[in-house]
């Protein structure tokens, strides 16, 4: 009893539906799978972007539900079929829940039974009944009972009897033998009792335990199919491995160009490493080798609109207008008079090596096989009106327009006009001055802080 005990504590376990896909009666607690996927981190500079570290052949919702309906169509059951089997195993549960009582009964019932008919095949099925009665298993209990109370035991009571007693329920026609059988009539007699009692109050309790246990069995050999059709799955899940995925994963982040914040950069990463060594069959640890290709773009509005402001940070060019401007007496205004258009972006491609180790670290290498940046200015115009008073009686001033461009990661100021005046009691004079040369002011490389010089790691999310 105590073993039936475990096994019906497990049997309840086992049918409470866990982790069961799209309401699905199939019970995916009784198989065993993999996860199939992690998240990832990979860090430069100050920035993170996410990623996964995925088996190519992983055991998504989507699969998982797929190998259901194959092993459902390859045992030709459907999901409520599946769900009827789980309900009458419960029921099956219900019933074999014996008392001391019951078990007593029955076993009285039995000696009563091999005393009405101590030998022959009735003997011999009445005893398998008492082995299975002693058996630790309910599936056997209850199978064997059904099939004897429904089919055998009936007969033979019938059959019994009827030696003894005619259809019209009288002795037979050698009454010198009434006294012969009088003790094993008696006997017939409270066995055929006992067998109309026990069959009625049994009967049902029997056929909910043998209903139960052939579900029970059904449902193993379908569980038992769709295991061998998962680790078939899982075979082919080991041997093509895990792969690192970043596929075009973005992380944005503000940053100062010339002085001026609040530009938006985006940095997108793809990068894919396989698995090529394994260690161990089936686990995410071992060496990956791959490529990789980082791309950054830039929305660059700020800069341009506050590019009167960029100009203060150019070089000689802002050096010498900072000067003017702290200069006693003199009177320097800055405006952006054309917004123009900006376009900045940095591709990089390269190799890549990682190593999972069994304690979950990452180390990852990168070398980079080029690395291409596109810039394109064009169109800024900032206009600086300034005004010098060198005394009482003599002024001068003027506006000067300067463009700002690049083609490449260098600023370029040129086609300066300027128009300039000098004002005395005796002097006035104005006149406008267009140039044709350029200043190279360099490059805020501020904007590539993040990648840069700075160290890329990889490791798992929330390690």
């Amino acid at each position: 009893m105590k073993k039936l005990w475990v096994i019906l504590l497990i049997l309840t376990m086992v049918l409470q539906p866990q982790n069961a896909y799209a309401a699905s009666y199939v019970d995916l607690s009784r198989v065993k799978f993999s996860s199939g996927s992690e998240p990832l981190v990979f860090t430069f500079g100050d920035l993170n972007i996410d990623g996964v570290l995925m088996q190519i052949y992983p055991f998504t919702e989507d699969e998982i539900n797929q190998l259901v309906q194959e092993t459902l169509k390859s045992k030709n059951l459907t999901q409520l079929e599946i769900k009827e089997a789980n309900e009458k195993v419960l029921k099956a549960k219900r019933a074999s829940e014996f008392t001391k009582e019951d078990l007593e009964r029955v076993k009285q019932n039995m000696l009563t039974t091999i005393s009405a008919v101590p030998v022959g095949n009735v003997s011999t099925v009445l005893s398998a009944v008492t082995g299975y009665m002693g058996s630790s298993s309910w599936d056997d209990i209850g199978t064997a009972s059904a099939t004897l109370l429904e089919n055998t035991t009936k007969d033979w009571v019938k059959d019994t009897a009827g030696g003894f007693v005619n259809k019209a329920g009288e002795l037979g026609k050698n009454l010198n033998t009434v006294n012969a059988v009088t003790s094993q009539l008696l006997a017939i007699e409270k066995f055929c009792e006992m067998m109309v009692d026990e069959h009625a109050r049994t009967k049902q309790k029997w056929k909910d335990i043998a209903d139960g246990a052939n579900a029970k069995r059904m449902l193993n050999e379908f569980y038992f199919a769709l295991q061998n059709k998962i680790d078939s799955y899982k075979s082919k899940s080991d041997r093509f491995g895990w792969q690192i995925q970043f596929n075009d994963e973005r992380v944005g982040s503000n940053f100062t160009f010339f002085g001026v914040d609040t530009n938006y950069q985006t940095w997108s990463l793809d990068m894919i490493l396989s698995q090529e060594e394994k260690p161990e069959i089936g686990a995410a640890t071992g060496t990956y080798l791959g490529v990789y290709s980082i791309r950054s773009r830039h929305e660059m509005s700020n800069f341009q609109s506050r590019a009167h402001e960029a100009i203060l940070n150019m070089g000689e060019v802002g050096a010498a207008i900072k000067k003017m401007k702290e200069t006693p007496g003199n009177t320097v205004n800055l405006s952006t008079v054309s917004t123009g258009s900006v376009y900045i972006e940095r591709v990089i491609n390269g190799y890549c090596q990682a190593t999972i180790k069994e304690d979950g670290e990452i180390t990852l290498t990168m070398e980079e096989e080029s690395d291409q940046t596109v810039v394109n200015i064009s169109g800024i115009e900032v206009e600086m009106d300034y005004s010098v008073i060198d005394s009482k009686i003599f002024n001068s001033g003027g506006k000067i327009r300067f463009q700002i461009s690049a083609d490449k990661e260098e600023i370029v100021i040129g086609g300066i006009t300027a128009d300039i005046f000098v004002k005395s009691p005796d002097v006035n004079f104005s006149h406008e001055i267009s140039g044709s040369g350029t200043v190279n002011v360099g490059w805020d490389k501020g904007i590539w802080k993040h990648w840069d010089g700075t160290k890329k790691t990889l490791s798992h999310r929330g390690r």
